[in-house]
């Protein structure tokens, strides 16, 4: 277990600064739209470009850490140590472009580093910037949690019905998981079937449930996908448009059928509290979602831009 330990904190030394090309395309944002269950009926803006409000959805920009992401796994996946993404946060400087980077102007900077180092469990943060000719675009976070021996978190799981976080003008949402959304997502990464468990953890049955998953867990990505999703769709007529930042915390897996209730709250400072229940009616994700206009901004320009006419 030390060794362990001191291989993935060397490695967390020796990261530095990396730097990666970024180029994504159209078939890209679209297909990460239908892998957190768009479709032309629930949210037509975000898989047919030739819609007058076709827009990339704003959680996408958590792709731009994918290389970054190999590279972590590639370094601590030998550690032998299990691994678990436990928080995402990501903010936009402005909207994402259906694609870009294909000049070469698109590039991406990660940062790596020790956010918690305790008895029963080590979390790492990675820190990835993304600008396009030397303008940032895109802010996001991962923390993935490693458990230390037999320990487990000292997070008690939660269910929904005892941690009740509706108040005024809470809008509930149902959600039906699908197992193609998974596999859509994988597709995405462009993954190779190399037998690796944390991989098909996310799609192989018989995998997941040898790492005591009772069906293959949806990525966290995915749940902040359909979270946006749902927010874009159910909001906007209490005044909130534009999501601009989100963070999540994952507590407990989102299976590839599950059955979801999402709740929205919204927060005196504009943002709007976020949580997803899951068909065994525990706690899976919650966060914060934040926008460039709400019902408390729409009578003021969002600080930093400048209006035009």
């Amino acid at each position: 277990m030390p060794d362990s330990v001191s291989r993935i904190l060397r490695f967390v030394d020796g990261w530095g600064r990396r730097a990666y090309p970024v180029r994504w395309s159209l078939r890209d944002t679209i297909t990460y739209a239908i892998a957190t269950g768009a479709d032309g009926r629930n949210a037509r803006a975000l898989v047919w470009e030739s819609a007058p409000d076709f827009e990339t959805l704003p959680t996408f920009a958590t792709r731009f850490a994918h290389d970054a992401i190999i590279d972590f796994a590639a370094g601590t996946q030998n550690a032998g140590l299990p691994a678990f993404a436990r928080a995402t946060r990501v903010r936009l400087h402005r909207p994402l472009a259906a694609e870009g980077g294909h000049d070469g102007q698109a590039s991406a900077s990660a940062v790596l580093s020790v956010k918690e180092r305790a008895p029963e469990r080590l979390v790492l943060t990675l820190d990835v910037e993304t600008r396009v000719a030397d303008e940032p675009i895109a802010d996001s976070s991962l923390d993935v949690h490693f458990r230390l021996g037999d320990a487990r978190s000292a997070r008690r799981p939660s269910r929904g019905a005892d941690d009740d976080e509706t108040g005024d003008g809470t809008v509930e949402v149902k959600e039906s998981v699908h197992p193609y959304q998974a596999a859509v997502f994988r597709t995405l990464l462009g993954l190779t079937a190399d037998g690796r468990v944390q991989d098909a953890m996310h799609i192989d049955p018989v995998r997941s449930r040898e790492i005591g998953l009772s069906a293959p867990a949806l990525p966290g990505e995915v749940t902040l996908g359909i979270v946006a999703r749902l927010a874009a769709r159910n909001l906007q007529p209490l005044g909130f448009r534009g999501l601009v930042g989100a963070e999540a915390s994952y507590l407990s897996p989102v299976s590839d059928q599950d059955g979801l209730l999402v709740t929205f709250t919204p927060s005196r400072n504009g943002s709007v509290r976020t949580r997803v229940v899951n068909g065994k009616g525990r706690i899976a994700a919650r966060g914060t979602l934040h926008f460039q206009t709400s019902p408390h901004q729409a009578s003021s320009p969002t600080p930093g831009c400048r209006e035009t006419s």
